[in-house]
């Protein structure tokens, strides 16, 4: 347990010291850690953000290498775990409904996952929009566990 605080500490550090992110929540820490636990490779980090977070709730926009998607992630029991990877489908309010999320929490989820992608780039925009299609022939590689 104090390695994981230590760790999460020296990543606040580094985001605010950095520049990279200056209001990066709690959630969103934890968030880029599950992801960056189950998927990070020695040469591969994964790079989690855009993040947006309502209740329990969360859709995270990855990037690993030249691929990118979309993590629909579900807090339970104080702990966040990855429900289902994709792309634009997690945009669709009916697709996070279906995912059992409240359509209020959806529709917020979805306005400010808007708001932060913005400021992306094109080019990373596509990357999460094209996981799993045909586009993206190596989906099934990265995320192994769905």
């Amino acid at each position: 347990m104090a390695k994981k605080l230590c760790s999460l500490l020296l990543l606040f550090h580094c985001l605010f010291d950095t520049g990279l992110a200056t209001a990066a929540t709690i959630e969103e820490v934890q968030i880029q850690n599950v992801i960056s636990e189950i998927y990070d490779k020695p040469n591969s980090k994964v790079v989690t953000n855009p993040i947006s977070v309502k209740d329990n709730f969360a859709i995270a926009d990855w990037i690993q290498g030249h691929r990118g998607g979309r993590a629909l992630l579900k807090k339970t029991n104080k702990k966040w775990q990855i429900v289902a990877c994709g792309g634009d489908g997690f945009k669709d309010i009916n697709n996070l409904n279906a995912a059992g999320i409240p359509n209020e929490t959806a529709k917020s989820l979805l306005l400010e996952l808007n708001r932060l992608e913005k400021s992306v780039d094109a080019h990373r925009l596509h990357l999460f929009s094209i996981y799993g299609t045909k586009d993206d022939s190596k989906s099934m590689e990265h995320h192994h566990h769905h």
